[in-house]
C-alpha cells in the first residue's frame, strides 16, 4: 500500500504536526469519543506521528487499556516517546512499522488514524485489509479534513491565494482534496457502513493561530509548489509571508474558517 506524504519529516514539519495537533486536539477528542473510544479499550493508531491522537486515545481508554502506535518516521516516533515519557501514560507505546507491517490485529478493539488516507494510494483497499484482520465488533475510525473548505470571512485576497496554493498542491499531487467528504464512499467500497461527523475550527482576529496554520502549510509544501509550478519562491517570499497576511488582515475585522475535520466509524461485521 503505497504512501506519499507531501509534507515530508524534517524538524520545522514535526514541529508544525505537534501546533496542529494542539489546534486540532479538542475536535479530535470529540470525534473519537463518538466513535466508541472508552476505557479499557485496546486501541491501534495508524500514521501516529508525533503521538497526537496516541496520547488523546490514552486519555480515553486510561490505564486500564493500551494504545499502540505505528508510524515509518523514526524523527516523528521519537518526539511522541519524548511526549509520552513527560504525559507519563506507560500503557501508551510507540513502534516502526507501516500498513504494510501489519499482520493480525484481532487483539486490538479499535483502529484509528488521523490525516493518513489522504496519502495512501487506494484508501478503500487499506481499509478493506484492516477489516480482514479485525475481529468482528472491532471498531475502524478515521479522521480525515476537507481542504477546500478552509476560507476567512469576509474575503482576504492574499489569504485565499494562499489556501489555493495548498490546495493546488494535493490536487495536482492526485491526492482526493476533500478526504473528508470522500470518507462514506470509501468505507463502502470497504465493506463497511459508516457514521460521520463534521466539525469546523473558526478562529477571529484577535487570534493569529490561523494566520500562523496556513504559513506553516505553505512553508511545509514549499518544495512541491515550485515543483509543481503553483508558485516560485519568489512570489512566496516564504521568509515574509506572515507579515504580509498579518498586513492584509489588520484592515478589516474577520474570522477563520479553518478545514472541517470529517469523522468516519464503522463495526468490523
Amino acid at each position: 500500500m503505497r504512501t506519499d506524504y507531501v509534507l515530508g519529516h524534517s524538524d520545522r514539519e514535526l514541529e508544525r504536526l505537534r501546533r496542529q495537533g494542539a489546534l486540532f486536539s479538542d475536535l479530535t477528542r470529540d470525534l473519537l469519543v463518538r466513535a466508541g473510544l472508552k476505557k479499557a479499550m485496546h486501541v491501534l493508531d495508524i500514521g501516529c506521528g508525533v503521538g497526537d491522537v496516541s496520547l488523546i486515545a490514552a486519555d480515553l481508554v486510561s490505564q486500564e487499556g493500551t494504545v499502540k502506535g505505528i508510524d515509518p518516521a523514526t524523527e516523528a516516533l521519537a518526539i511522541a516517546r519524548m511526549r509520552l515519557d513527560a504525559d507519563g501514560k506507560p500503557w501508551a507505546s510507540f513502534s516502526p512499522g507501516t500498513l504494510e507491517s501489519l499482520e493480525d490485529c484481532s487483539q486490538f478493539d479499535a483502529v484509528i488514524g488521523r490525516f493518513i488516507l489522504i496519502h495512501l494510494a487506494n484508501p478503500a483497499e487499506a481499509l478493506s485489509g484492516l477489516r480482514n484482520r479485525l475481529r468482528t465488533g472491532a471498531i475502524l475510525s478515521f479522521i480525515e479534513f476537507d481542504l477546500s473548505t478552509a476560507a476567512v470571512h469576509p474575503p482576504l485576497t492574499f489569504f485565499q491565494q494562499c489556501i489555493g496554493w495548498v490546495g493546488e498542491v494535493y490536487r495536482r499531487s492526485g491526492r482526493q482534496l476533500d478526504m473528508g467528504v470522500a470518507l462514506f464512499s470509501t468505507f463502502r467500497a470497504a465493506g463497511l457502513t459508516p457514521q460521520m461527523a463534521g466539525l469546523t475550527r473558526i478562529t477571529t482576529a484577535d487570534d493569529e493561530a490561523g494566520i500562523d496554520f496556513l504559513v506553516d502549510s505553505v512553508r511545509s509544501l514549499l518544495p512541491a509548489i515550485v515543483k509543481l509550478g503553483i508558485a516560485t519562491e519568489k512570489t512566496v517570499e516564504i521568509d515574509t509571508l506572515r507579515q504580509r497576511l498579518l498586513q492584509e488582515a489588520a484592515s478589516d475585522e474577520y474570522c477563520v474558517f479553518y478545514p472541517r475535520l470529517v469523522g468516519a466509524w464503522a463495526i468490523v461485521p
